[in-house]
């Protein structure tokens, strides 16, 4: 009996011995996981450290990547004992995205007319606000024939793109025959439970007669409100009659501002013009920010950040008045260059086989509609109805 009360009392021992040992060894361990980010880059505190047996005390908040070196980060925790310390570590922010070249895959000219292959590309940077582009090969336009040649570009910290092009010289250039998209086809195959039939349309399609659009059925309508750049903004010649007459045919109604925006001091003046102008007018639909001047992009000299901190700070402004915004574009540009996560998006693609693998809620389909009730070709949309509950 005494070995076998001895025998428990030393196993309960050991066991205790054990608790104590496991408990001395749990210590607090903070690890950094990511101490390299891009220029820009769109991070949180939280992503680049990660602690065993502690508490973070230190609220969550975006690192500021907009300057290029080395920072210092600092956070407090609580460790396992309950107590407060501090850690420091540094990152480095760099700038290792390569600029990108938009150019068609082909160009083609007649032989002996003017013609400037650079004129027709657009090269641009994440960082760089003034790019340059030079062309691998030679082209001849006074010899007719196919001229593969290579567009190269360069930033400041040596990342290199470059893009294949051909150009293609012939004597003669023959007219393409006009292309022509009719509304009833239109709604026949784009039309479902999950959509609505828009338009999108400004002072170039003259006088609308809105209750034949609507009958033809139309059940939406973008209204381009003006355009504007050098905090100056023009109003659409038929805005005023446009929003007028398409709210009493029975037709919901956002609208559009044309911006060739160069800085967001500038942006913010043209949403706040946008407010005036509307003076509490109600909309069905949102506010779109439309930036597409990239043929004179290199001129802007802005880099593509600078460019999102325009359509941010434009969409920013007009929400913070009580109006939806949106941001327009092309699916090569919303994939390559927007990044305006906080917004919907306005795709641009003029294509029968959407491809486009990112969330959008309109999608401009084409830009050769002919609509009852309008004269010439006239922008087809189509719109989801979750834009209704944005």
């Amino acid at each position: 009996m005494k070995k076998l009360i001895l025998f428990l009392s030393l196993l309960t021992l050991f066991g205790c011995n054990k608790v104590k040992e496991q408990e001395v060894n749990l210590t607090t361990n903070v690890d950094i996981n990511k101490t390299k980010l891009e220029y820009y880059e769109n991070i949180n505190l939280y992503d680049l450290i990660k602690i065993e047996n502690g508490t973070i005390l230190t609220e969550n908040y975006q690192i500021d990547t907009k300057s290029l070196g080395e920072k210092q980060i600092s956070f407090k925790y609580k460790d396992i004992d309950s107590q407060e310390k501090e850690y420091n570590f540094t990152i480095n922010i760099d700038d290792t995205t390569p600029p990108l070249i938009f150019a068609s895959k082909k160009y083609t000219t007649e032989k002996g007319k003017e013609f400037n292959l650079l004129d027709k590309v657009v090269c641009g940077d994440n960082y760089d606000r003034e790019m340059k582009c030079t062309i691998e090969g030679t082209y001849d336009i006074n010899k007719v024939g196919e001229y593969p040649v290579k567009i190269v570009t360069t930033d400041s910290h040596n990342n290199t793109f470059s893009k294949d092009t051909t150009v293609i010289v012939k004597d003669k250039i023959k007219n393409s025959n006009p292309t022509y998209y009719y509304l009833k086809d239109f709604i026949e195959k784009y039309k479902t439970d999950y959509t609505i039939v828009g338009i999108d349309v400004s002072s170039w399609q003259g006088n609308i007669n809105w209750k034949k659009v609507k009958e033809s059925g139309v059940d939406a309508a973008m209204i381009r409100i003006g355009y504007g750049s050098k905090n100056k903004s023009t109003i659409d010649k038929k805005f005023k009659q446009n929003l007028k007459n398409a709210k009493e045919a029975g037709i919901k109604v956002g609208i559009y501002y044309y911006s060739y925006a160069k800085d967001t001091s500038e942006a913010i003046n043209q949403a706040k013009w946008i407010i005036n102008e509307l003076n509490n007018e109600k909309l069905d639909l949102p506010i779109a920010f439309d930036w597409e001047d990239w043929s004179d992009f290199m001129s802007y000299k802005i880099n593509f950040n600078d460019l999102n901190d325009i359509a941010n700070a434009f969409m920013e402004e007009i929400e913070k008045n009580g109006y939806k915004a949106i941001n327009y574009g092309s699916a090569t540009y919303h994939e390559k260059v927007w990044d305006t996560q906080n917004y919907p998006t306005w795709l641009a693609y003029y294509t029968d086989n959407n491809d486009f693998e990112e969330d959008y809620i309109m999608w401009q389909v084409a830009s050769d509609g002919i609509v009852p009730g309008i004269e010439g070709y006239v922008d087809l949309d189509i719109i989801k109805n979750t834009i209704f509950n944005q």
